[in-house]
């Protein structure tokens, strides 16, 4: 055997050694996150996609070398993917139809390549499926104004079981199979806070208030506007979704107190949710 020979043969067995540490660590991973399915009093799978970020941008933060981060980021999703399935039955809803594979294909590339994906015939019934636990996720079009009957109007209802925006897909286009399409995702976890946050308001004015009026009064009440979607509501009034930057905490008091700041330009607000910015092409160069 020739000296490059040895040499190739010792680099392969560091590799073998390599592989078969991080197996050792992935299945003592697997059994933690299993024993937190079981500690839980409840059957349902607790996500949590704030912390799945921040783990994702820590990564990303310390990473060094030649090896791509953004494989870094499509080999965790997996891995937050597998150890979500290991708590309790894991699946995802999302829009039939083949116009809608881009949703399927999205879902796939956050939620796990194995997690069972749900076909509904509407998003009256992907909503339904979350707020039931039928599906732990809802994954859903991106909003577009003038919509006859958009989906997020129904963020409105109130109590425990209704379905909030929670991330926004791909958490990195460089990994998407989804050819540039983006999507929202639904769920019943509480908002956590991430140092990279959007938020969402669902808006009721009347049908008379300018957009610039709109703006101006949501951030008369402190936020900063990113973008809003319109909709017609009936009766005479109209309902926005407004993109605002930053993070907005159950016990944050600003949306309560924005339709008397606004002076009946504002006639009522929901939360509707938020994400986590996704990471850039800089982040992941």
């Amino acid at each position: 055997m020739t000296t490059d020979q040895a040499s190739l043969t010792d680099l392969r067995r560091e590799i073998d050694a390599i592989d078969d540490a991080i197996h050792d660590q992935l299945m003592r991973r697997g059994e933690l996150q299993a024993e937190i399915g079981r500690a839980k009093s409840s059957s349902e799978v607790y996500i949590r996609p704030g912390r799945e970020a921040k783990v994702l941008r820590r990564l990303i933060g310390r990473h060094q070398g030649r090896f791509p981060k953004a494989v870094l980021v499509r080999i965790w999703r997996e891995i937050f993917a597998a150890g979500l399935g290991l708590q309790n039955d894991f699946a995802i809803a999302t829009l039939a139809g083949n116009d809608k594979a881009p949703l399927r294909s999205l879902a796939r590339d956050h939620f796990g390549t194995l997690t069972p994906i749900q076909p509904m015939g509407s998003a009256q019934r992907v909503l339904q499926a979350v707020s039931d636990g039928a599906a732990t996720v809802g994954v859903l079009p991106m909003p577009e104004s003038e919509e006859k009957d958009p989906w997020w109007r129904r963020l409105t209802q109130s109590g425990e079981r209704a379905p909030r925006i929670i991330a926004r897909l791909p958490f990195a286009a460089e990994i998407s199979t989804a050819g540039g399409h983006e999507a929202l995702a639904v769920g019943l976890a509480p908002p956590e806070e991430t140092g990279y946050d959007r938020s969402y308001l669902v808006v009721e004015t009347a049908t008379q208030t300018s957009r610039s009026a709109l703006k101006k009064a949501v951030e008369d009440g402190g936020f900063t506007v990113l973008d809003w979607k319109y909709s017609a509501a009936g009766s005479g009034d109209a309902l926005y979704l407004v993109e605002v930057d930053g993070f907005l905490g159950e016990d944050d008091p600003r949306p309560g107190q924005l339709p008397e700041a606004s002076g009946n330009t504002i006639l009522s607000v929901w939360r509707a949710g938020g994400y986590s910015a996704p990471l850039t092409a800089e982040e992941l160069a």
